[in-house]
């Protein structure tokens, strides 16, 4: 879908042949820059899409990665035999899981289990074929355009938002949350890596960039920025803190930890339409967000 026709096109992976669940975004460009590229079970789907485009194989100049999960980044090495003059940017944190993915495949098998078939894993991508992203580094697109990397932890230490700074367009990836099916936007939460303070001093950065147009990868462009930023600072602190006090009286428990963040902050607006509980379900991130809270609990009393 054409979002803005002639500036950015952004592509539905159809992950597990659902639509609506995870986007990559084309900057149409002299440099063009794909944004994200969804799993390796969706390479031919994001490759096609590519080449309706107009791209051919020497025409993709950059495949910027927001983060190394592979719901973002599993067809990377497989577009990057593709397109084999595209340069490949990743956070630095996230580099050595291109070049050797094996822990990386693992790690995620493990935690989604008999859904792993539908992620696929992530062919490795040869170290020169890789800049390691500083803050604030700035990505040429030709004619006066760029792309400049934000670093965005909170979702994962290796997270980064891209802002397209000619038009103000920022592809913030997993920062802000999720909006997929007309439910409105919440958390992502995944383990090991999630940092409720990281996350809302992200959220503070990002909307002093001043977006005048927002997209996440799950799903789409963003109507209202600003607002949507606010709430999920809210959304974050609110369920970073009950976490926190449910850990504190019932360690380990699961179940309080569960009733006490659905409580400091329902999902039933995020779940509000048939589609979007679909999406929700689909990969059990719910049941991961509860995981990934209780790993950020477990760490900080360790490190306490």
């Amino acid at each position: 879908m054409d979002l803005h026709p002639g500036e950015v096109l952004q592509i539905d992976t159809m992950l597990a042949g659902v639509p609506g669940m995870t986007g990559a975004h084309l900057i149409r460009a002299e440099q063009p820059a794909l944004i994200d590229c969804g799993t390796q079970t969706s390479a031919d789907t994001v490759h096609a899409a590519l080449r309706d485009a107009g791209l051919g194989p020497d025409d993709l100049a950059w495949l910027v990665l927001t983060h190394v999960h592979l719901d973002h980044c599993g067809a990377a090495g497989d577009l990057a035999r593709a397109f084999p003059k595209a340069t490949v940017v990743v956070h630095p944190r996230g580099a050595r899981h291109l070049v050797d993915p094996s822990r990386l495949v693992a790690g995620t098998h493990a935690l989604f289990g008999r859904l792993s078939p539908a992620i696929g894993g992530l062919e490795p991508i040869p170290e020169d074929r890789i800049i390691e992203a500083a803050d604030g580094q700035v990505i040429p697109l030709g004619a006066g355009r760029s792309l400049r990397a934000v670093w965005a932890p909170g979702h994962a230490r290796h997270h980064m938002a891209l802002l397209e700074e000619s038009e103000g367009i920022l592809f913030a990836g997993d920062a802000v949350g999720v909006q997929m099916g007309g439910g409105e936007m919440y958390p992502t939460i995944p383990p090991p890596e999630y940092d409720v303070d990281a996350g809302l001093a992200s959220l503070d950065l990002l909307e002093g960039l001043d977006p005048g147009r927002m997209y996440v990868s799950h799903f789409g462009p963003v109507d209202d920025p600003g607002e949507a930023l606010d709430l999920g600072r809210r959304a974050q602190k609110a369920m970073g803190q009950a976490a926190r006090e449910a850990h504190a009286w019932a360690p380990g428990d699961l179940d309080a930890l569960q009733r006490a963040v659905d409580e400091a902050w329902p999902p039933d607006e995020a779940l509000r339409t048939p589609e979007a509980l679909t999406r929700w379900t689909a990969f059990n991130w719910l049941d991961n967000n509860l995981l990934g809270l209780q790993g950020m609990v477990e760490r900080e009393a360790r490190d306490a």
